[in-house]
């Protein structure tokens, strides 16, 4: 038996409206979609622009500031630097004036010194407080020279009573000391290094003495005792002195 077969047949209508539609469409779609992508990106990138723009004027405001404090700061440094040049002339200034006040004052104390010495000196001349006229050793001291052994001797003799007439005499020098265990001493007169050998006064108010002597070798001096011998009737004097009080540590020029 033969079975029939039947074939279906499906019949389609043309619609070229509808195919133009969805084309359309899909276009409208793809714009849309391509003005959406443009749009954000667009936007995106202004707002990315303008905000490094808005980063970058900071940042030169910023750098403006920085120039300008920098300036400032330099200028601070450069005064700073002028006032401790300012203070370090002022102190050097001020240490040399000081330095100068005080050898003003020093020298001045010592002119003072040396003024009231010779007020004194000329004072015990003009108005002696002795009765008995004579002579008397106003000053006797020794000073260092340059030779080891060398010494410089500085005598002053003065009246003891103002007079008219004029003193003479002779003066004798003599230092006592030890050498090794022994006793020894020697005569002003005989360790003289220059050629007045005989110490000879003659004056009405003052004379001065001064020279330089030699200590004999090995000879250590304890005492010195000073003999003015004047002619005529006045006395005789003979005055002591210890070697250590009489000898002045400043060396002799």
């Amino acid at each position: 038996m033969v079975k029939k077969v039947q074939h279906k047949v499906i019949i389609a209508t043309h619609q070229p409206w509808r195919r133009s539609g969805i084309i359309a469409g899909l276009s409208a779609l793809l714009l849309l979609g391509g003005w959406g992508v443009y749009s954000y990106t667009r936007a995106t990138t202004v707002s990315d622009f303008e905000r490094a723009q808005s980063e970058r004027d900071q940042l030169l405001d910023e750098r403006r500031t920085l120039t300008r404090d920098l300036r400032s700061a330099h200028g601070e440094i450069d005064k700073l630097k002028d006032q401790v040049a300012y203070l370090g002339r002022s102190q050097e200034i001020d240490d040399s004036a000081c330095a100068t006040v005080k050898k003003s004052i020093a020298d001045l104390q010592a002119q003072d010194s040396d003024l009231r010495e010779q007020l004194a000196f000329y004072r015990g001349i003009v108005s002696p407080q002795e009765s008995q006229a004579g002579v008397r050793v106003y000053e006797f001291k020794l000073s260092k020279a340059a030779q080891a052994d060398q010494y410089h001797y500085e005598l002053v003799l003065i009246q003891s009573v103002r007079h008219d007439k004029r003193l003479a005499g002779a003066i004798d020098v003599v230092f006592e000391g030890v050498k090794g265990s022994q006793k020894q001493s020697f005569k002003l007169s005989d360790t003289l290094i220059d050629d007045r050998k005989n110490l000879l006064f003659s004056f009405r108010y003052f004379q001065e003495f001064s020279g330089t002597f030699r200590i004999p070798e090995g000879v250590r001096p304890l005492r010195a005792t000073v003999q003015l011998l004047p002619d005529g009737d006045a006395p005789q004097v003979e005055d002591e002195y210890d070697w250590t009080k009489i000898v002045q540590e400043k060396h002799a020029s």
